[in-house]
């Protein structure tokens, strides 16, 4: 009897090459059918078709399969509940503790101010001089640690009293002194506290104007896949304006979807637009609106109450076109995910990264996936 082809699913044709490529994998033969990547509207109805007799063995892989991404997708949109803030006492800091304020109240969340302060160590000492040194070390690494602990909490104590004078004495303000390598301890702090974000300034006391390579934002981001909210020093939070627009930025990696679902974390609590946005070349503008469509369509099936709006952008300059549309879309928040050498490597030059961290009056949420 001939074992016919049928139809196990009909979908976007991205997502039917991957079903298309996980069930080849467990050992069942697929074909496409109305594959048209000239006409974007026909891509949309790509048929997954299998022999009869593999229809059972498929239809469990695919109950299997969409179990394991629900729990996954469950665990990973969950609420944050701990906000991590790095801070050397600068202005820079103090306004980052002022978004990291307003986004513990909106998410119900704890705070942990975290200071760390580096104490050189003599490795080398003649033997004569070595106790007499000694006993000099020691009474100025005391003397350094009392003046950072006296400073962490004088400045704990002003945050706690701005929290109170805004009526957010309800967030519990913890804190946290270290001694070491700034990005080392916190990522430890991060592994010990668990938070759900790392919110910091981008420009810190003494510290140079660079590209975000050198910055200790991108050296925490290469130690920890937690979310770092990153706040320029030119951002200066306003108490009375609401986060309104975010913009996602998309290579159209698989690192989105897991970099969406915790964006939809963090944006729960408040009523916000995502643009999603992609740039795009001429030649390959039909594929890329195929990719977008599929993107569009998964934000909507992990969160229907968010809305979105996807858009190609096309030109070869692509800091103007970025600085275009933030204007234009009235930008409140930046946002994308960060592999190395990945999205912040190639899709955004080092003019737009520089000016995005140092110049920009937007706040950029990074994800490391």
């Amino acid at each position: 009897m001939e074992d016919r082809l049928v139809t196990l699913a009909t979908d976007h044709y991205t997502n039917a090459e991957i079903l298309k490529a996980r069930l080849e994998g467990a050992g069942i033969e697929c074909y496409l059918k109305h594959v048209n990547l000239i006409q974007g509207a026909a891509s949309e109805g790509v048929q997954i078709q299998i022999r009869e007799s593999d229809v059972e063995k498929a239809l469990r892989l695919m109950a299997e399969w969409k179990a394991v991404q629900q729990e996954a997708e469950k665990k990973d949109i969950k609420s944050i509940r701990r906000i991590l803030v790095p801070v050397d006492f600068s202005e820079y800091s103090r306004n980052a503790c002022h978004y990291a304020l307003n986004l513990a109240n909106k998410l119900t969340a704890d705070i942990k101010i975290l200071h760390v302060y580096y104490a050189p160590i003599v490795d080398l000492v003649p033997i004569t001089d070595a106790y007499s040194i000694q006993v000099d070390m020691d009474i100025n690494l005391r003397e350094m640690e009392s003046n950072a602990r006296k400073n962490l909490v004088d400045f704990v104590n002003d945050f706690r009293k701005t929290a109170q004078e805004k009526g957010f004495d309800h967030i519990k303000i913890g804190y946290s002194l270290r001694e070491g390598i700034v990005e080392d301890e916190i990522t430890q702090v991060a592994k010990d506290y668990k938070p759900g974000i790392i919110v910091l300034g981008t420009k810190g006391k003494g510290e140079k104007q660079s590209d975000i390579i050198g910055s200790v934002v991108y050296r925490v981001l290469d130690k920890t896949r937690l979310p770092v909210l990153a706040i320029p020093e030119n951002s200066i939070y306003d108490p009375e304006k609401e986060v309104k627009n975010i913009v996602y930025a998309t290579d159209f990696d698989d690192s989105d979807y897991k970099a969406i679902r915790r964006l939809l974390a963090i944006v729960s609590a408040f009523n916000v637009k995502i643009h999603c946005i992609h740039l795009s070349k001429d030649s390959r503008k039909t594929w890329d609106e195929v990719k977008m469509k599929s993107l569009k369509d998964y934000f909507q099936k992990v969160s229907k109450d968010v809305q979105v709006e996807c858009k190609l952008l096309e030109g070869e300059d692509t800091l103007k076109e970025v600085e275009k549309f933030v204007e234009v879309n009235k930008i409140d928040l930046f946002a994308l995910s960060n592999k190395k050498r990945g999205l912040l490597a190639r899709l955004f030059n080092p003019g737009l990264t520089k000016k995005l961290i140092y110049h920009s009056t937007i706040p950029l949420l990074i994800f490391r996936v």
